[in-house]
């Protein structure tokens, strides 16, 4: 018999033996190990399952469904992550106890080590379904949306039910922290009882009223950081409306403050529809939403929106903040439960405000003197004591004396006389170059036609009219508007904003420049009672330079306009089936810069054909019959197809040579970059293809029918770039994005 067997039999029985001894010895020696993997693999899983909540919130605020298997696998990993954490604290605990946790429990360490590798490969298995995830929910009703659409009005009582006058009485004991630029007794009072009306359950809307610059929107601020603060509402949500009221602009500022991506979303009546689903989803899980609707001219249709109510308008489900200079407005067009006046500031108050502002200077005689004459002539309005205590910071008693000459008392004047008087005297604070250039600025925001003018429009707008020279770059471009803009805010005729690069114009300044500064270079800003530009006076037409339809209620636009001066035209519309008239910049041959949104326009004959000065181009949400007419644009900088509908971008735009920036952002429909046209765009600076065309070729694709990645390396000057890839392999391993030097410049979508 060999002994080969025999040693073979022994072998085995020795691993049966003497191998599981071991295991479970090193269950005992190894049990830091295992504690230490263990810790590692609850991380990684508690991170995981934190992107997963934050996606399935995002979802669950935009009305998407998220699948079952989400939530039941977020269950069980929560079901796991605390089983472990607990598992964690008792060997902690139990490593203490002997010795002062110098030697270990053999019997704990033991049971310890095996319970925690049946956990680690527990939640390695959660991560590894976590990795086979392709999305979290689907398109469609949340869960629960088969309810009826309009929730009971008892409901809209419930639902507010945390706001209570308890509320009201803890915050009516604290003392309010206003601006430090606004703190006055008088305001302290109001805000209190606008706080009390809105913490009563019978109050729906709330308004606040008073005339321009008494400080509604300052006022409506502080109401707002309060309310945060003390977190009465689940969701605050915060819009300008201003004069001419673009629907599409309120529904976003509502929508970002609810995180609600609307992004793309074309129309205003689905975006209203999103909005109004999302709101009430809030309602019906108990939620409570605020939403501020600051500086209303007239009413808010709140349907048009996306705001739930009923056929009187009346909101339902949420609660309103609002302010207009009118009361009307307030009561009888947007039922207004509590509406408070806003009064002038007293004697006292106002002298208080324009003396902290001036600073000491003040206190000394010679000025003490003119201290109430200066007072006097703001008659108690908040926004003219700054503006007016900000110009004499810097000067000294001669210019005091001298400002205070130039504003005539006459009573015939009246308050509005007196407030363009005032606002002359800043106004022409600023000389020289950098003086006009702020002057153009300032107007280009009145040209606007709202309240919160878009920066990133600002920009382009100024680049077209060559405001900051012939060869500036985007970048140097940029850099100066913030400079101007800051300039401006010092002198308080811009405003600051909650957003980090926001800023707003007063009503006050807007209504200065438009009828006063503006004598020598006519802007026209149509308003909704303008009935027609048809029955001005021909030689205002003939001069006018710049003119905006900000949102305004037309069915058409007059076939020809004789504007042979005109440099801006803006027109802002909802009305998706607007057409703009062939012949109608026929007589504009010095137009430079012309924003047209969501209109029709036809190919023959082209409305650009006489256009040969025009620098910045934007058709935003526009239906263009044929791309090719663009391309007779040479001196095009700057050229935005903003959700237009385009199918085809063609060779044509490849002869705009002098174009600085194309924005083909949220242009859904764009299937064609024809080969080599982004490549001919020798001057391109940035480039936005954000939500846009994703078809590029591959590199060794031949012959071409697309665009290639690779065109862009031919662009020298390009500094920042947003495009949208969603097959990697079309990337090229020699695309050149070193000289992006932007962080943010580089975007892969």
């Amino acid at each position: 018999m060999s002994i080969d067997p025999v040693i073979s039999i022994a072998w085995d029985a020795f691993k049966c033996v003497v191998v599981p001894i071991k295991r479970q010895f090193g269950y005992v020696t190894s049990s830091k190990s295992y504690a230490q993997d263990l810790q590692k693999e609850v991380g990684k899983l508690a991170y995981e399952a934190e992107t997963v909540q934050n996606a399935v919130e995002v979802a669950r605020n935009n009305s998407r469904n998220v699948y079952s298997y989400v939530t039941q696998w977020q269950a069980n990993v929560e079901k796991a992550l605390n089983e472990a954490r607990d598992l964690l604290d008792d060997f902690e605990k139990a490593t203490k106890t002997c010795c002062y946790g110098n030697l270990p429990v053999p019997s704990c360490r033991y049971q310890f080590s095996r319970t925690a590798k049946d956990k680690i490969e527990g939640i390695q298995r959660l991560t590894q379904e976590y990795s086979q995830f392709k999305d979290i929910s689907s398109s469609g009703p949340a869960p629960g949306n088969v309810a009826a659409s309009t929730p009971a009005r008892r409901e809209d009582k419930d639902v507010v039910q945390s706001a209570t006058t308890m509320a009201f009485a803890s915050f009516a004991s604290m003392s309010i922290k206003l601006n430090d630029d606004h703190i006055v007794k008088s305001r302290e009072l109001i805000m209190q009882e606008i706080m009390a009306a809105l913490a009563d359950n019978n109050n729906s809307v709330v308004g606040i009223h008073g005339m321009g610059g008494v400080g509604k929107s300052t006022l409506l601020d502080n109401a707002e950081r309060r309310i945060r603060k003390e977190k009465w509402f689940d969701w605050v949500a915060k819009a300008d409306v201003s004069e001419n009221q673009d629907i599409k602009r309120i529904q976003g500022e509502i929508a970002h403050a609810l995180d609600l991506d609307i992004k793309d979303v074309e129309y205003v009546n689905p975006r209203a529809e999103r909005l109004r689903m999302r709101m009430e989803n809030e309602v019906r899980e108990k939620k409570k939403v605020l939403i501020i609707l600051d500086n209303l001219w007239k009413g808010l249709d709140l349907k048009s929106v996306g705001i739930p109510c009923g056929h009187d308008n009346k909101v339902i489900g949420c609660k309103l903040l609002l302010t207009s200079r009118f009361q009307d407005v307030l009561q009888r067009e947007m039922g207004c439960d509590r509406d408070f006046r806003l009064y002038e500031l007293k004697e006292e108050e106002a002298k208080s405000l324009f003396e902290r502002t001036v600073g000491e200077k003040v206190l000394d005689d010679p000025f003490k003197s003119l201290v109430d004459e200066v007072l006097r002539k703001c008659a108690g309005l908040p926004f003219l004591i700054i503006v007016m205590a900000k110009l004499f910071k810097y000067t000294d008693f001669s210019q005091w004396e001298d400002a205070l000459k130039q504003i005539e008392m006459s009573t015939n004047k009246g308050i509005s006389g007196r407030i363009n008087e005032m606002l002359q005297l800043s106004y022409n604070h600023f000389e020289g170059e950098d003086g006009k250039e702020v002057k153009s600025l300032l107007r280009l925001c009145v040209v606007y036609g709202v309240s919160k003018p878009s920066l990133e429009y600002l920009m382009r707008y100024s680049v077209g009219l060559k405001l900051f020279g012939e060869n500036s770059s985007m970048k140097e471009a940029r850099n100066r508007l913030s400079s101007l803009i800051q300039t401006l805010q010092a002198s308080s005729l811009l405003l600051g904003d909650e957003d980090a690069d926001g800023f707003k114009i007063h009503d006050l300044v807007r209504g200065f420049v438009a009828s006063v500064a503006s004598k020598d270079d006519p802007l026209l800003v149509l308003k909704d009672n303008d009935k027609s530009l048809t029955e001005l006076p021909r030689d205002k037409l003939k001069s006018c330079t710049a003119v905006c339809f900000p949102y305004v209620d037309m069915e058409e636009l007059p076939e020809e306009l004789d504007c042979p001066e005109m440099r801006i035209f803006l027109f802002f519309t909802n009305n998706e089936s607007f057409k703009v008239p062939d012949l109608y910049f026929n007589s504009m041959r010095k137009l430079m810069v012309l924003h047209l949104s969501q209109v029709r326009l036809t190919r023959s004959p082209s409305p650009f054909q006489f256009l040969d000065n025009l620098h910045t181009l934007c058709l935003d949400g526009c239906s263009i019959e044929d791309v090719v007419m663009i391309g007779e644009l040479k001196g095009l900088r700057i050229l935005s197809f903003v959700n237009s509908k385009i199918q085809q971008l063609p060779k044509e735009i490849g002869q705009l040579v002098e174009l600085r920036l194309l924005d083909l952002n949220h242009c859904s429909r764009l299937e064609i970059i024809e080969p080599g046209v982004l490549g001919r765009l020798m001057k391109l600076e940035e480039l936005y293809m954000e939500n846009s065309f994703d078809r590029w070729n591959v590199a060794d694709q031949t012959p071409p029918t697309n665009a290639k990645l690779i065109e862009l390396n031919n662009l020298k000057h390009l500094c920042t770039l947003h495009v949208s890839i969603l097959d990697p392999s079309v990337l090229p391993e020699d695309l050149n994005v070193e000289k992006l030097t932007k962080k943010d410049a580089y975007k892969l979508y």
